[in-house]
């Protein structure tokens, strides 16, 4: 009897415990890119971008005809960052809470719930991450889509 005893509160206690031994991470799987170009896509594959010209944006293009909407939400630039000539992340501006809205809202119903710190939001994966940022005294925000893994 008081092995079973021990047994049934060894089981209770690991029930009890398994949500705090749960990852933070994200448990559906993260995008393999982002409109039609794959993460780690050599910069060369791409022709239809335009480097950003200003100071600080080295490695930073935008695609000619961008669509500048994603999901309801209008935005305001898609900008693709390149490290060592291969596509790692994308990022997003939009201006306006409604914006911010339609955004969070289409995440949040593709990766579920993610992790709120201050004004940023985000989902994170072993080698990927997602992040939501809105200011509400400038109005403006950005998503971020930033591939951390080895680019092959």
């Amino acid at each position: 009897m008081k092995t079973l005893r021990t047994l049934t509160l060894f089981v209770a206690l690991a029930f009890l415990a398994a949500p705090a031994l749960a990852s933070d991470y994200t448990q559906v799987p993260h995008p393999d890119g982002f409109r039609g170009l794959a993460w780690g896509t050599p910069l060369s594959e791409i022709k239809d971008l335009t480097p950003v010209q200003k100071a600080g944006f080295e490695n930073t293009y935008f695609r000619r005809n961008e669509d500048l909407t994603f999901g309801k939400a209008e935005l305001v630039s898609v900008a693709y960052y390149f490290r060592n000539d291969k596509l790692y992340r994308v990022g997003i501006a939009y201006a306006g809470r409604v914006n911010q809205f339609f955004i969070k809202d289409m995440l949040l119903q593709k990766y579920g719930e993610g992790h709120a710190l201050g004004f940023r939001y985000g989902w994170m994966w072993p080698d990927f991450s997602i992040e939501l940022n809105y200011d509400g005294d400038e109005n403006t925000g950005s998503l971020y889509y930033t591939f951390e893994g080895p680019l092959k």
